[in-house]
């Protein structure tokens, strides 16, 4: 991503901790970054690309201690379920590495597996809240409940792992807009008894 390049330059990003290349940024593509960025890449010894059917390999992620995987969401129901691809059967997405990653950080020692999303989306003027009772039919998951640790929105953190599923309500219903928390809680309250 854009400014990765000056946060290895500053220092802030070294993988002096990493198991797997220390002391490389390693990536299976760097995408559209400024071409300033692409020439401080180009040949840089910190640099370096790799296949991603290596990158995404659970069996190389696991090895990494304390892996943490940050990925992103388009909703997240109360179980804490996670859809990065689909919204009522509408493809928006496919899931990239995200699947695989969450279950690496899961299976890696220390490892955490994290979601991060706006608690709420607009749509033609409308807000919704992305944290949501239940994933609508047609859904697809990215990441199943079970391979979920923390959800974060501009609200707060959840921490959802090894949680109970009303514990899970609670936690995500504490994260999700203000304006629907009431909402939230009373379809919880329907669907598991809360």
């Amino acid at each position: 991503p854009g400014g990765i390049v000056d946060l290895v330059d500053q220092g802030v990003v070294t993988g002096r901790y990493k198991d797997v290349a220390p002391g490389k940024v390693v990536g299976s593509a760097f995408g559209v970054i400024p071409d300033e960025e692409a020439r401080r890449v180009h040949m840089n010894p910190k640099f370096e690309l790799w296949d991603f059917c290596h990158t995404d390999d659970l069996r190389m992620l696991v090895r990494e201690t304390n892996f943490v995987a940050i990925n992103n969401a388009l909703q997240v129901d109360l179980t804490g379920q996670v859809t990065a691809e689909t919204l009522n059967g509408r493809i928006y997405s496919g899931p990239g590495g995200q699947t695989t990653f969450a279950v690496a950080a899961s299976y890696s020692e220390g490892g955490r597996s994290v979601i991060a999303l706006p608690s709420v989306s607009t749509v033609n003027g409308v807000p919704h809240s992305r944290i949501v009772p239940t994933l609508s039919a047609g859904t697809v998951i990215t990441v199943p409940r079970s391979f979920v640790d923390y959800v974060v929105t501009e609200h707060g953190i959840a921490h959802v792992g090894g949680k109970s599923v009303r514990q899970r309500c609670e936690e995500l219903i504490s994260v999700a807009h203000p304006d629907f928390r009431a909402e939230l809680r009373r379809e919880a309250e329907k669907l598991y008894c809360l």
